[in-house]
C-alpha cells in the first residue's frame, strides 16, 4: 500500500513540535508533502499534492493537521481521485481535532506514522477502521464544500469567542470547547437568537429564530458530547434549539449529554437523522472551525462513506 502524508506547517501542534514533513522524508512507498497554508485562503498547493498522490497510486492519506485541513482535502477528493477515494489516517495536530476524536487515530507525530507503517508492513492496517460520510454543503455562487461539523447561531458565536478569547490564551481541545460553549451562551442568551429557516427531508422544523443549530456526520463531539437524537433515517445528524430557549440550562445540559426528557420536544427542542437539510439564514455559518458567509439557501447532504484507519 502506497501512503501519502500531508503535513500542515501552520497547524497548532506542528508550529511547536515540528510537522511530519519536517521530521520525515519521502521514500519509495511513502510520499511526504508539506503544505504552506496561506491566510488568503489559497489552496493551490493542496490541489497539486492530491493530483500527485492520485498519479502515483496513493491508497492511504495520512493527515498531519487539524479539522480545517481535513475539510479542504475531502472537498477536493473528486478533483484528483474521482469516485475512487483513498482511505485516511489522522495524526491530530490542530486546536480542536474533533474529527480525530470521533473516528480515532494512532497517536501524534512521528510515533503515529511509525505505528501506521508497521501495521501496513505486518498486514494488519485494515483491522481497525471507522467509516464516516462527510457533509456535502452547496449554496449558490460557491464551490461545493465538504466537512464534518456545520452550525450557526450560538455555534458561530462559540467559534468567534474561541478565536478571540480562548485559543489566543493557549487553551485548546476539550477545555477550549467547553469555554467556547460558555462564552457563546453568554452572548446569545443576551440576545434573541438569529432568524433562520430549517427544513429536514422536506419538512420545515423551524421557521422562526434559532438559539443553535448543528449538523454533523460525527457520532460524538469533543469533549465526549452526544447531542443528537437517534431517530429518523440518513447519515446527517442534526439538532435545532429554538430562541428564546425554554429552561435553557437544564435543556442544554441534557441535550449535550444525549439525555432528552419528554418536555424538551414539546418546548421546541429538535434532533434526529436525515438525508437532506435545507437552511436559509443571513448570518455566517461554521464548517469545521471556519466561518463562511451564507449568501443564499444552503443544502446539506452526505457523501459516500470515507474509511478512517488506525494502528
Amino acid at each position: 500500500m502506497k501512503i501519502g502524508v500531508i503535513s500542515n506547517d501552520r497547524s497548532h501542534a506542528n508550529k511547536k513540535d515540528g510537522s511530519l514533513a519536517e521530521l520525515r522524508q519521502s521514500s519509495d512507498d511513502v510520499i511526504v508533502a508539506r503544505l504552506h497554508r496561506r491566510s488568503n485562503g489559497d489552496r493551490s498547493d493542496l490541489d497539486q499534492v492530491l493530483a500527485d498522490f492520485a498519479a502515483q497510486g496513493v491508497e492511504l492519506i495520512v493527515v498531519d493537521a487539524g479539522d480545517g485541513t481535513i475539510r479542504d482535502i475531502v472537498t477536493r477528493l473528486d478533483d484528483a481521485f474521482a469516485g475512487n477515494w483513498p482511505a485516511f489516517a489522522l495524526v491530530p495536530s490542530g486546536k480542536t481535532n474533533a474529527i480525530a476524536a470521533d473516528v480515532g487515530h494512532s497517536g501524534k507525530g512521528v510515533k503515529a506514522l511509525d505505528r501506521l507503517l508497521a501495521a501496513r508492513d505486518a498486514g494488519t492496517l485494515g483491522q481497525q477502521v471507522t467509516e464516516r460520510a462527510a457533509l456535502e454543503i452547496t449554496w449558490p455562487g460557491h464551490r461545493p464544500m465538504r466537512g464534518f461539523l456545520f452550525g450557526y447561531a450560538a455555534f458561530t458565536e462559540g467559534v468567534r469567542f474561541a478565536n478571540e478569547r480562548v485559543h489566543s490564551a493557549g487553551v485548546n481541545k476539550g477545555l477550549a470547547v467547553l469555554l467556547s460553549i460558555g462564552g457563546a451562551m453568554r452572548r446569545v442568551l443576551a440576545g434573541s437568537g438569529i432568524a433562520a429557516r430549517l427544513t429536514v427531508d422536506g419538512a420545515c422544523v423551524n421557521a422562526g429564530r434559532s438559539f443553535v443549530m448543528l449538523a454533523s456526520t460525527l457520532h460524538v463531539l469533543t469533549p465526549n458530547l452526544r447531542p443528537f437524537w437517534d431517530r429518523g433515517q440518513g447519515s446527517v445528524n442534526w439538532l435545532d434549539l429554538p430562541a428564546p430557549l425554554p429552561r435553557w440550562l437544564v435543556g442544554v445540559v441534557r441535550m449535550a449529554l444525549g439525555r432528552p426528557k419528554p418536555w424538551m420536544e414539546a418546548a421546541g427542542y429538535r434532533s434526529g437523522r436525515a438525508q437532506d437539510l435545507e437552511v436559509s439564514l443571513d448570518t455566517p455559518f461554521v464548517l469545521d472551525g471556519e466561518l463562511f458567509e451564507a449568501d443564499g439557501p444552503i443544502r446539506i447532504t452526505a457523501t459516500q462513506p470515507i474509511r478512517f484507519v488506525r494502528a
